[in-house]
């Protein structure tokens, strides 16, 4: 039916909030409503009917209303629910205290009356059920000593029955509701477990995932640490022979000599080689470097002196140092290799796209500074996010990245006791911070956390 609300289904995905007992009446009570819209005529009708045939023309207004008003809030789901669940509540005391007495129904008055009790207990809270089985007491007492209603005087055997009867109601109807208020007060607690053990079991299974994570992650760096070691040792052992001779036949050499020159060409990529062996083994195992207050501005103007060359078409690089004359405690060798790695990074994200590349600097806290590289380029979904430090994982063409960068960048920064993490959205480029501690106080030379 179309006053069913499907966008609220009973059924619940794994991601899904465990709903409370409120969540639960509401949809017991959007049910209700839209199945008393549908089964409505049969109680409608025959009233209608008779009310007419009695020429009961208020009672016959007053079921118009009540039944319409129902229909309304079948198609109206989404108003406040005790306005709701009140005015139905409402709706049901007022026919038991006109049906009775203007048709002389007296079962049927009783009957309205001890549901009433049962609607409240369901859908009210305790306070509202209790309220609204006393007044239903009251109105059956009330009821009962109406001129009229019994057609019995008070005291004869016809009027007993009717006590009788009326005590029977109400004693089914309390126990009625006194059971679906213990029942809904249980199921209430019942929820608050599930939803602490639901909430347990997603907080594990968060945790168990950053597990297997780091534990892949560290997996992997010992594995590329093995393998640097071996490639440290052998590349060593050949480099440190070719390094020897290129020296000794270029001092043999007139200085300025095409051939001295050349050997001088030699002798720097063997240099280039043996950085990049060190590298490999810096990716491989947390060292602890020697770490001394170091300017960040020095090192970040160096940076843009550097990459100030290279960039693409359309990129424009800027500083915000907000704090122009901070220091942190690092080795500035490696800050400045994570930062030149860094803006390397957003420099090939930025290609084709253009835009601005930042370097901030703020403070995080008393003892920390945050080094800030924003670019303005493609950005990463949550997949590649996730892999960004992964060795070895790139998403640049074979000839231009190895995947080595980030992975080294966050090592070394681990190594000086900081942080290093990204912050990305595709299309909306990239923010990395580096997070150190701060100089050159020497109570901060130390890792972070210690």
């Amino acid at each position: 039916p179309p006053m069913l609300d499907r966008a609220d289904p009973l059924t619940l995905n794994d991601e899904d909030p465990v709903p409370d007992l409120a969540q639960w009446r509401k949809r017991i009570l959007d049910r209700t409503v839209v199945a008393a819209a549908w089964l409505g005529p049969l109680a409608y009708l025959p009233s209608v009917w008779l009310s007419a045939k009695n020429q009961l023309w208020g009672l016959v207004a007053l079921d118009t209303a009540l039944y319409a008003w129902v229909i309304l809030l079948a198609f109206r789901p989404h108003w406040p629910y005790l306005f709701r669940a009140g005015s139905l509540v409402a709706m049901v005391f007022l026919m038991a205290l006109v049906l009775g007495p203007m048709t002389g129904l007296r079962e049927t008055a009783l009957v309205w009356l001890e549901f009433v009790a049962i609607v409240g207990a369901l859908f009210l809270p305790r306070w509202g059920s209790l309220l609204m089985f006393g007044g239903s007491l009251v109105a059956l007492v009330g009821l009962s000593f109406l001129p009229g209603f019994v057609h019995a005087p008070v005291g004869s055997p016809a009027w007993m029955a009717w006590v009788v009867i009326g005590c029977n109601a109400v004693f089914i109807g309390g126990t009625v509701t006194l059971a679906l208020a213990v029942l809904l007060e249980g199921l209430e607690k019942t929820n608050h477990s599930l939803q602490e053990k639901v909430e347990a079991h997603r907080r594990a299974e968060a945790e168990r995932r950053q597990l297997e994570a780091a534990l892949r992650r560290s997996q992997g760096l010992e594995i590329v640490g093995t393998l640097a070691s071996g490639v440290v040792h052998d590349l060593k052992n050949i480099l440190q022979p070719v390094m020897t001779l290129t020296e000794l036949v270029r001092a043999e050499l007139p200085a300025g000599s095409p051939a001295h020159k050349r050997l001088g060409d030699v002798l720097a990529a063997t240099e280039r080689g043996r950085d990049l062996t060190q590298r490999m083994l810096t990716l491989g195992r947390t060292r602890v470097g020697p770490r001394r207050p170091v300017p960040v501005a020095a090192v970040l103007a160096e940076v843009r002196r550097l990459l100030q060359p290279v960039l693409p078409p359309g990129v424009v690089m800027d500083l915000h140092l907000d704090e122009s004359d901070a220091w942190v405690c690092a080795d500035s060798v490696e800050l400045h290799q994570i930062l030149l790695n860094l803006g390397t990074n957003a420099l090939h994200a930025m290609q084709g796209t253009g835009g601005e590349l930042q370097f901030r600097t703020a403070w995080r806290s008393a003892g920390c500074l945050a080094v800030e590289v924003q670019d303005q380029g493609t950005g990463m979904d949550e997949a590649t996010l996730a892999r960004a430090f992964e060795p070895f994982f790139t998403t640049k063409p074979e000839e231009v990245g190895t995947g080595l960068g980030l992975a080294m960048s966050r090592r070394i920064a681990e190594g000086l006791g900081g942080t290093l993490t990204l912050r990305s959205h595709a299309g909306e480029g990239t923010c990395a911070e580096l997070l150190l501690p701060a100089g050159p106080d020497p109570e901060t030379l130390r890792p972070l956390g210690a």
